[in-house]
């Protein structure tokens, strides 16, 4: 199916089982360290690029717009996708097991889970780019009027996830572990009550129309009128205000950032859409499923979208590049004012030790004058005594 969570969850692991003769796959350590080297990095970038968002959009008051705010809702989905799918493929690439082979309910538990959390997040995250198409349409065709405001966004932001659990929850369902502990498969059963040939087929056709090429259709229909509009706005021998050629210049390069973001996650995610229609189409040629290499670079370049979004919006927008300057300088201010602090701290501490063993120091050698002091005037006043007696 079009979710699978890692590429050992794909058909060849599935089928391997069924089929003897199919080949063991991703034996080869340096193969295995540059393919986990990959992930990681990915999922690094992830984790600090969406976090980083999240962050500017929530610290900056004039960063909190509608669009900024759907842009959130797709970091928190980016950011759902590194926890649940990249980090379980990584754990599969470096062990060699699917993170559902311990068996048991916590086995049959993941392997319900991460499917179900894949499809979530590419649901959410295609239904708020077509929320955010549908924002800057009415910002450019009905500027004085907000069509879209931060009640109804709070509201569709609700709607997509809504809508994201409903599709995708049949892979909750119809996801299930086959196998002992350590050998256990996760599988899809279809049956009942669904035909087990040509359901796994339907679904994912239906996931393609409702998750692809109906929303990028709609989002590529909306940029085209918008594009026209900006483009064409001034006509032969009329001249725009300076202020409303501004907004023009600022919507531009805002349309520029999302038209970017859109055709990033479309080339990101069709090799895998054509990889399970190449499999359902040709499934008597590849028992074993396709070869593997092929296998995880669809399902690698789906997951690196996640990690891409948030540096396109740094490249094209000045508004996240100075919000993640200010961030990170914070960070830095705040590292070197805390080490200030400690230093501070003990330079403090150390003056003190010092000045008590000044103290100390002094104290003693008081009480030493002292003590020299009192043994001379005993030898003074001794002196004469002895000598009187002398002389009697």
């Amino acid at each position: 199916m079009l979710n699978q969570t890692v590429p050992a969850s794909s058909f060849p692991a599935e089928t391997s089982q069924d089929y003897p003769s199919c080949s063991e796959q991703n034996t080869k350590e340096y193969v295995k360290g540059i393919k986990a080297a990959a992930y990681i990095l990915v999922i690094l970038l992830s984790l600090f690029g969406n976090v980083m968002v999240v962050r500017v959009v929530h610290k900056t008051r004039r960063m909190r717009t509608i669009t900024n705010y759907l842009i959130v809702n797709m970091a928190v989905a980016d950011l759902l996708t590194t926890v649940f799918n990249m980090l379980p493929t990584t754990y599969w690439i470096l062990r060699g097991l699917d993170i559902w082979a311990v068996g048991g309910w916590i086995g049959e538990a993941l392997c319900k889970l991460l499917p179900f959390a894949q499809s979530l997040t590419i649901s959410v995250s295609v239904f708020t780019l077509c929320a955010i198409a549908f924002d800057r349409f009415f910002a450019i065709f009905r500027p004085l009027k907000r069509v879209i405001t931060f009640r109804v966004a709070k509201g569709i932001i609700s709607s997509t996830w809504l809508s994201s659990v409903i599709i995708s929850g049949p892979q909750l369902y119809v996801s299930t572990t086959t196998g002992e502990k350590g050998l256990a498969h996760c599988k899809e059963k279809w049956d009942p009550p669904f035909d087990e040939n040509t359901a796994p087929r339907d679904y994912t056709i239906a996931l393609f129309v409702m998750l692809y090429a109906l929303p990028l259709t709609l989002i590529a229909s909306l940029y085209t009128v918008i594009m026209f509009k900006l483009w064409r706005r001034q006509a032969p021998g009329q001249e725009l205000s300076s202020n409303q050629e501004n907004k023009d210049k600022t919507n531009k390069k805002v349309l520029k950032m999302l038209v970017t973001v859109v055709i990033v996650f479309a080339l990101s995610w069709l090799p895998l859409y054509v990889r399970m229609f190449v499999m359902f189409a040709e499934s008597a040629r590849y028992v074993c499923g396709l070869p593997y290499d092929m296998d995880f670079l669809t399902l690698f370049l789906g997951h690196a979208n996640s990690a891409v979004n948030p540096y396109i919006y740094v490249i094209f927008n000045e508004n996240y590049r100075r919000g993640f300057r200010t961030a990170l300088s914070r960070r830095r201010r705040g590292s070197s004012r805390e080490l200030s602090r400690s230093t501070t701290r003990r330079t403090k501490s150390t003056r003190l030790q010092e000045k008590e063993a000044n103290l100390l120091h002094d104290d003693s050698r008081q009480k030493k004058a002292v003590l020299r002091a009192f043994k001379r005037q005993n030898s003074e006043i001794s002196l004469p005594m002895t000598t009187t007696t002398e002389n009697l």
